[in-house]
């Protein structure tokens, strides 16, 4: 892992907007767009994946003389205040999280709203246990 950037997999587990209202800053460029930068770091989408319910991208991150890929799951489909009807798309998603995650002590960063709790709680278990 790295100093700067301590993780290789992001969990996004909410929309940037929901019913007409803004619920996150994106916080990377879409597939294809220029990278943007964020103070001393600089972020671009090097890949985009469209996966049912949720995407896989790849970021290229630079900081100072340092450049690294993380992989940023985005589950877009959890229900605002409710559970989702089938988890079979989140299951195919932490498989991958696995498979993408080089080395088991380096954590994973998630990016949630607190409706998101039991989807945390859902990856806590099926990941640590």
């Amino acid at each position: 892992s790295s100093v700067f950037f301590p993780f290789q997999i992001i969990v996004m587990a909410c929309r940037e907007f929901e019913m007409g209202r803004k619920k996150c800053e994106r916080y990377w460029p879409l597939y294809g767009e220029a990278a943007v930068t964020f103070g001393p770091f600089r972020v671009s989408c090097e890949a985009e994946q469209a996966r049912t319910d949720y995407f896989i991208r790849t970021l290229l991150l630079e900081f100072q003389n340092e450049t690294r890929s993380v992989y940023q799951f985005h589950y877009v489909n959890w229900p605002d205040h409710d559970v989702p009807s089938s988890f079979d798309s989140i299951l195919d998603m932490i498989s991958l999280m696995r498979e993408y995650q080089e080395h088991e002590d380096v954590p994973i960063c998630i990016h949630c709203r607190y409706q998101i709790y039991l989807f945390l709680k859902f990856i806590h278990i099926l990941i640590f246990f």
